[in-house]
């Protein structure tokens, strides 16, 4: 089974109260959430060019971070474990994932230790290991590792010390098969040396000026990626030149970054085995 290939890709609305998480940050430029809705609207349209199809789950004003329900599962190949994000907030969220997943014949598998906490944004497979980031805030534990590693033990799992508020996809994410895009702020460069420390296989390493440039999503053989006036053209340049064997699509996320919003924990991409139930939308 090929990784990176996938035929679905579950996304979620944008609730009104998604303008709620960025009230919280006192310093925050305001959310135009019409923006950020024509944004994850040409997110999803660029999803469909990867040759994956489209469920659309309903938004949940209950839950403002419904939109990024990668936080809530880990799939891969046929087998998904639900996960448990440390803010309780959150906890309700994944019964319509779980539901969903279950309708698509994976395998679903939860997680049994009481204070085992991980959240998505945390967990990175590369196509032949998982690191998980883990750190001092709790978001995601040494435990919560541990239940990765319980759920795929045909893969080497890592733990990768965090520092600070930041989640380990935010600082790397694959770029294609084999190549890992790194930012370049400390936090990004102190998980790089971690992750080829510690790598039980070897990676071709594309380094770039900031983290947002490094914030991509890899499906299907192409690569969608920020805007160049997002992540400046010095970044622009590099991955052009760097991946130019490489089908490319680049979207807008400004108004979703706003958020805490990124190309990667805004689709949760799963490989539908054969002979499954057909699951269009839970929209009306």
């Amino acid at each position: 089974m090929a990784a990176f290939h996938y035929n679905y890709a579950i996304v979620c609305r944008i609730p009104d109260s998604f303008q709620d998480i960025q009230l919280q940050q006192a310093d925050a430029d305001p959310i135009d959430i019409e923006k950020a809705r024509d944004e994850h609207a040409e997110f999803i349209k660029t999803l469909k060019k990867c040759d994956v199809r489209v469920i659309e789950l309903a938004s949940d004003e209950a839950y403002p971070e419904c939109s990024f329900l990668e936080d809530c599962a880990l799939a891969i190949g046929g087998v998904a474990l639900i996960l448990r994000p440390f803010s309780k907030t959150r906890h309700g969220e994944v019964a319509g994932i779980r539901k969903l997943l279950q309708e698509l014949n994976l395998h679903v598998y939860e997680i049994k230790d009481p204070d085992a906490y991980v959240n998505g944004g945390d967990v990175f497979f590369t196509g032949k290991e998982i690191f998980v980031g883990v750190g001092s805030d709790e978001r995601s534990n040494e435990r919560g590792a541990n239940a990765v590693a319980n759920v795929f033990p045909e893969y080497n799992v890592t733990p990768i010390k965090m520092r600070g508020d930041v989640r380990l996809k935010s600082l790397v994410c694959m770029a294609g098969r084999d190549i890992i895009a790194c930012g370049n702020s400390p936090q990004a460069l102190n998980v790089l040396n971690q992750i080829r420390t510690t790598a039980q296989y070897s990676y071709k390493i594309l380094k770039l000026d900031n983290d947002r440039a490094a914030n991509m999503l890899y499906v299907n053989g192409r690569l969608i990626h920020r805007t160049r006036n997002e992540i400046g053209e010095k970044c622009y340049s590099e991955i052009q030149d760097k991946l130019d064997q490489v089908p490319h699509h680049e979207i807008s996320f400004k108004e979703m970054s706003k958020a805490g919003g990124s190309v990667i924990n805004s689709v949760l991409l799963v490989l539908k085995m054969k002979h499954h139930k057909s699951v269009v939308s839970t929209l009306p």
